[in-house]
């Protein structure tokens, strides 16, 4: 047989890399250390930030589809459907605004009691539209991306609600788009108020729950006053959402004879996986440090004042 038949090249068995799980404990290793490195020195907020900005035309690209959808299904719609929905908006129209002249009442007698008992007045709420555009992949991060961002004035840890209650907090915010954690995250704390007793706590999400969205009030003692029905607000304490928008209604109240604890879940009134519109309110710190600057600066406008009228009455020549 003649030798250039026999191949000349080194054997495949002396001719191998790094085994498979060489090449996986390195991946492993590379991907903890990255995770560390993000977590404590936040290497990837640039590269975050310059991905969604990047990817700001295709996510708007992929929501037209759905818009145009939407757009046929609204065309569809048959008159007598849209004469039933004109007369529904009118009567709620109505009783919109017999609740508006209720509540602008309320409020001014409110102002006047709090003037009487020399009480902080309530600081405005400033909102900003926005549009939520799709859901997180992860089912487990509960979190959703608005069309909103910096270039809005979108800050982070700002509040969002929408038009049944309180959505969730901004979480980071990129030039034209920002992330929403929502209230139902196992790891989300909203500071709440039982409307009708008063009782305060913290509600979480909960994950072991059937449900697609449901909340858990924890640490609650055995005897703490909750009833199937009990509307659940935000507190105003912690300083991150205004007090009084709705959270949720209770569903359930486990009385365990076992532990100490009550188990109390309620379901959210926000809708959290329904792609709408949005209100993007101001964080309560920041409206707070506003409201004393401005006060501040009416105070020393004020000062400034009484100095020039003394001085312009103790000039000579001028009469007293």
């Amino acid at each position: 047989m003649p030798l250039d038949t026999f191949e000349r090249s080194t054997p495949r068995l002396f001719n191998r890399g790094p085994t498979p799980l060489v090449r996986l404990l390195l991946a492993t290793a590379l991907g903890i250390f990255l995770m560390v490195a993000d977590n404590r020195f936040r290497i990837g907020d640039t590269a975050r930030s310059v991905t969604a900005t990047v990817l700001a035309p295709l996510q708007w690209l992929g929501a037209q589809p759905v818009k145009t959808v939407n757009l046929l299904g609204t065309y569809v719609t048959t008159v007598e459907t849209a004469k039933q929905t004109q007369e529904q908006a009118a009567t709620l129209m109505a009783q919109q605004a017999l609740k508006a002249q209720r509540a602008d009442l309320l409020m001014r007698e409110n102002q006047s009691l709090r003037e009487l008992l020399s009480l902080e007045q309530a600081l405005p709420i400033q909102a900003r539209a926005a549009e939520v555009v799709y859901i997180a992949p992860d089912p487990f991060t509960r979190r959703v991306v608005i069309n909103k961002g910096s270039n809005a004035g979108i800050v982070e840890g700002a509040p969002v609600i929408d038009a049944s209650g309180l959505l969730g907090q901004v979480l980071r915010v990129y030039p034209f788009s920002s992330e929403v954690t929502l209230i139902d995250n196992p790891e989300h704390a909203t500071p709440i108020l039982n409307s009708r007793t008063g009782e305060r706590g913290l509600a979480y999400g909960d994950s072991q729950s059937p449900q697609a969205s449901a909340l858990e009030v924890r640490f609650m003692a055995s005897n703490a006053d909750f009833k199937v029905g009990d509307v659940l607000t935000t507190s105003g304490l912690g300083g991150v959402y205004p007090a009084g928008l709705p959270v949720g209604t209770v569903s359930l109240v486990d009385r365990r004879s076992n532990t100490s604890f009550t188990r109390v879940q309620a379901t959210p009134a926000a809708k959290p996986l329904a792609l709408g519109y949005v209100l993007v309110l101001e964080p309560q710190e920041q409206v707070k440090s506003e409201a004393a600057a401005s006060a501040a600066s009416a105070a020393a406008a004020a000062k400034a004042d009484r100095k020039a009228g003394a001085a312009g009455r103790n000039r000579p020549g001028v009469k007293q």
